[in-house]
């Protein structure tokens, strides 16, 4: 199993770097049980490993490699077997995208699994990169898996991305010394297969000065950390830190926001109250999650109970009612139910007839309007003033 940094590491330089008081609540937080999804994901690390350490140089040698994989646990457990649909929508993609960056990039040497250090800046920082690459033109390359179906992982100016690099460029490593010697710049990736999108690559070009900047502000990020009374700072780098359930950030931010009644507040202070709210919906889940495992390891809490989930009804035995169904003379059509598959479905089941027949037959549409961040990459419906010219009434005629 690989090791982690408990003071700065990819997945935590964000944190640090945002949020000094990070460093010291998580350090008096408990250890928190992985995931099933952070399990799968190590699984699906572990076979990129097994798959780009066999050296096919494209996917028609990387087939059978692939087949090879199909009911494999990799040491995790029988339970998490890969099976056919996970190599189709996680691995196959993932690895695909591995060719495109080797090939565009024209490697020359890399990295798999490679431990990097930057404990000559900040004593106890280190981290593991999934790839660390080097090209024809001595670029260095960064590239990391992400096998989530959630939020997008962003590569530009990717702080935990940009970690790995520095570590790599400040490691006195003899051999990473010889490695990074003569880079020429930086060149960072993100694969992320997600289900419902069709990109999984995302790369990001920047400079040598770029990792330096964000080294130096590591660095003095970590000097506050260390100081009495760190403060803490609220933001998306907080999703999986393991200290937010009782992070007094949190706790102030909550009484602030049940101080107000929403109908009173102008434009800007629900501009405020919903960055707010993005944060506390996090905090109130992570608050759920803890007291249920209390409650189901026996605690009690005052005001609440464990029940269960509503009931539906499903078949004990699917073949028995299908069986008794039949005998009953019930037409197969009322049997079962069918559905068209939808144009993803189609283009995964035959992209070359998805490509030059079907995509004609296909639209997008959108469900209606939701509100978002002005960093969503998606364009704005309307404006303000159109919005307001909208809701005027029309002058008569």
């Amino acid at each position: 199993m690989l090791e982690h940094s408990h003071v700065m590491g990819g997945s935590t330089a964000a944190r640090r770097i945002n949020c000094a008081g990070s460093l010291v609540a998580e350090k008096n937080s408990p250890e928190q049980a992985e995931s099933e999804f952070a399990t799968q994901g190590s699984l699906f690390h572990a076979a990129m490993e097994l798959l780009i350490t066999a050296d096919p140089r494209n996917m028609k040698e990387a087939e059978p490699l692939l087949t090879d994989l199909l009911g494999q646990d990799l040491g995790f457990g029988e339970q998490w077997a890969i099976n056919q649909s996970q190599i189709d929508a996680k691995i196959r993609p993932a690895l695909e995208a591995w060719f495109t960056v080797f090939e565009k990039y024209e490697f020359d040497d890399w990295f798999i699994e490679q431990r990097v250090s930057l404990e000559s800046v900040i004593s106890g920082a280190f981290g593991t990169c999934d790839i660390l690459g080097k090209d024809m033109a001595k670029r260095l390359h960064v590239l990391d898996w992400k096998f989530g179906d959630g939020i997008p992982v962003a590569v530009e100016a990717n702080i935990g991305l940009g970690f790995y690099a520095g570590a790599a460029l400040y490691d006195d490593d003899p051999e990473l010394m010889d490695f990074c010697d003569d880079i020429t710049g930086v060149v960072l990736h993100i694969v992320q297969p997600r289900v419902g999108s069709e990109v999984v690559l995302h790369t990001w070009e920047t400079t040598e000065a770029w990792i330096e900047a964000l080294v130096n502000q590591a660095a003095a990020a970590m000097d506050l950390a260390l100081k009495p009374n760190a403060p803490f700072k609220p933001g998306s780098w907080c999703q999986f830190c393991r200290a937010r359930p009782t992070c007094d950030a949190y706790l102030s931010m909550g009484s602030q926001a049940l101080s107000k009644a929403p109908e009173s507040m102008d434009a800007v202070s629900l501009g405020d109250a919903m960055k707010k709210a993005d944060l506390l919906k996090n905090w109130i889940s992570d608050i759920y999650k803890i007291a249920q495992r209390e409650m189901e390891g026996g605690a009690a809490i005052p005001g609440f109970k464990l029940v269960n989930k509503l009931p539906r009804r499903v078949w004990a035995d699917d073949k028995q009612a299908e069986k008794d169904l039949r005998t009953a003379k019930v037409k197969v059509a009322d049997i079962f139910s069918k559905k068209l598959i939808s144009p993803t479905q189609a283009e995964k089941l035959n992209k070359a007839l998805y490509s030059k027949t079907l995509s004609a037959n296909v639209v997008m549409h959108s469900s209606g309007l939701t509100v978002v961040a002005d960093s969503d990459k998606r364009q704005a419906v309307v404006n303000s003033m159109e919005l307001l010219a909208n809701a005027l009434p029309k002058p008569k005629q």
